[in-house]
């Protein structure tokens, strides 16, 4: 049986019936997934049960400044409007001064708003259920028409003994454009987020995510996207902090010419776990999708990436296409890569591949043998490795955010 954490005080905020209540029932079943479960068989999670963590409640709430920080600067500099989460737990003056185009609200007991977010949330995810009945603050918000400034959705808190659970409902209204922003860096015990992307006919999300969180956090996301007709992602993810890290994304392409671009980067030092999870649902004929996964790893760190692109028995002309590399930088670093296809049509164009390997000695010799001190070619050869992934962020504004996240963890740490 998992621990505290199990059977959230939820009391004063839940009934016996509706959704929450049920995802609490399932999560109080099934708890979090032992090593014999494929899926986690790399991420060991099981021992988060024997933490004594909480949900974080609001009298967890800093009263540090939403001014602060470098998720702060950093949407300063691409002047995004903040949404902001301490511990888990929505600043509501986040909702003030929306920019034109965008309605933001507490999701709080809309139970229809709770079963769109568990209909697209990753299906039998310790975190989809969890966070759905710990909820510790959750809003819904809804996109008409471009949005003419990015959104940022900030993690912040450091109670070390709570968990955080977030859950966010975003739903664009068919041809809206948002550009969108995700920065972690709490200092939780377990940070914990949930977020389901709804995009209707036409639309389109440009996403950008940095996991940057404190070096002794847990940090397990759940994310479910939903592709309409001729919709479109484009989303790319920087892992670089916390003890553990499991960045988990599900696709449903259910939508002829939808498409799906999901590139990512993990860089491990220390002792630290990233892993990087997808899966692609092409359920229907005519859809597009392609990942590109880089990792750096230093140290013992180990670094982890599963893709399973599954094309269903109508979905002709198919696209789906992954490629991960991991790059060790140490003996001691550990890489493992799971990429699957499971293709039940005919008419498809499908590959994946993976490779793991060290930086080239001979380039290397050739840079230092040119003045160029040792850790600034080792850097350089680092960032010759990421660039196509890097490339693939057509905003330049979103892009800009993860520049100095890597160069810091280049450098030697995460402070920017």
């Amino acid at each position: 049986m998992p621990g505290s954490m199990t059977q959230p005080d939820m009391g004063a905020v839940m009934t016996d019936e509706g959704v929450r209540a049920d995802a609490l029932a399932r999560w109080q079943q099934d708890g979090w997934p032992g090593p014999r479960v494929e899926a986690w068989r790399f991420t060991r999670v099981d021992g988060l049960a024997e933490r004594d963590l909480v949900p974080a409640t609001a009298l967890s709430v800093a009263a540090s400044s939403p001014d602060s920080g470098p998720g702060a600067a950093a949407a300063a500099s691409i002047s995004a409007h903040v949404i902001r989460f301490e511990n888990g737990i929505l600043d509501p003056s986040g909702l003030a001064a929306l920019p034109a185009g965008l309605a933001v609200r507490e999701m709080l007991d809309d139970e229809q708003a709770l079963s769109r977010l568990q209909q697209i949330a990753p299906k039998g995810h310790p975190v989809s259920d969890l966070s759905l009945a710990a909820m510790t603050g959750g809003i819904v918000i809804d996109v008409e028409g471009t949005v003419p400034s990015p959104l940022m959705l900030l993690f912040e808190g450091g109670e070390t003994g709570a968990s955080a659970h977030p859950a966010i409902l975003i739903r664009l209204a068919p041809k809206a454009h948002l550009q969108l922003a995700e920065w972690h860096q709490s200092d939780v015990g377990l940070a914990a987020p949930l977020i389901g992307v709804d995009v209707a006919a036409d639309a389109r999300l440009e996403q950008v995510k940095v996991q940057a969180e404190g070096v002794a956090t847990t940090h397990i996301a759940a994310t479910g996207v939903a592709l309409g007709e001729g919709a479109s992602i484009a989303g790319f993810s920087l892992c670089t902090g916390g003890a553990l890290a499991r960045l988990e994304t599900h696709v449903a392409l259910v939508g002829s010419g939808a498409d799906c671009e999901l590139s990512a980067i993990y860089m491990g030092r220390g002792e630290q776990h990233q892993d990087i999870t997808t899966y692609m649902d092409h359920a229907v004929a005519e859809c597009t999708s392609n990942q590109i996964i880089r990792g750096v790893l230093d140290d013992s760190s180990r670094g982890v990436y599963q893709g399973r692109v599954h094309v269903a028995p109508d979905a002709q002309k198919t696209d789906g296409q992954q490629m991960a590399r991991a790059l060790l930088l140490s003996r001691k670093a550990e890489a493992d890569a799971k990429p699957e296809l499971e293709i039940y049509a005919d008419d498809v164009v499908c590959a994946h591949g993976a490779t793991v390997g060290e930086l080239d000695a001979t380039q290397l010799f050739y840079l230092t043998s040119r003045g160029i001190p040792f850790e600034t070619a080792r850097a350089m050869l680092i960032e010759a490795f990421l660039i196509d992934t890097i490339e693939t962020i057509e905003n330049d504004t979103l892009a800009g955010l993860l520049r100095p996240v890597a160069e810091a963890w280049l450098a030697g740490g995460k402070d920017l």
